[in-house]
């Protein structure tokens, strides 16, 4: 964050979205509007990127699967100590405490939260639902 207020080429702009996207084939301005005074600014643009927070919306699942203090999955070798693991091997990579319930993305403690890397998970995931089955 020090790096990005320092940097003369970067302009952070709060309270306020993209409201158009413009160009001819591809990107090349975005109308961004501020949600506090409504003025609204063409910008030039090649590129975006967007930064939606990192807080996990999680206070929907049950107690056996648990969660760190700042509400992410506990998935892997560190939810094997749990009292809600009841299997007698160990948990897979991406596995939660509640055995075959699987966390895969952002939503995990210590994802590399990045689009990529979440659809990795995504994938591995499905390897190991199919590890779980075949072990019922």
């Amino acid at each position: 964050m020090d790096r990005i207020e320092k940097s003369d080429n970067i302009e952070v702009l709060t309270q306020s979205k993209i409201s158009k996207m413009l160009g001819d084939g591809r990107l090349e301005a975005c109308e961004i509007t501020n949600c506090q005074t409504g003025e609204v600014r063409t910008v030039p643009a090649s590129a975006v990127f967007t930064f939606i927070g990192a807080i996990p919306c999680t206070d929907w699942l049950p107690k056996e699967i648990e969660k760190d203090s700042k509400g992410f999955v506990k998935t892997g070798r560190v939810v094997s100590d749990s009292p809600y693991w009841t299997a007698k091997r160990e948990p897979f990579l991406l596995e939660t405490s509640r055995c075959g319930v699987f966390a895969a993305g952002d939503v995990r403690v210590g994802s590399i939260k990045r689009v990529a890397s979440a659809v990795g998970e995504g994938a591995m995931a499905v390897l190991f639902v199919h590890e779980y089955l075949a072990s019922l």
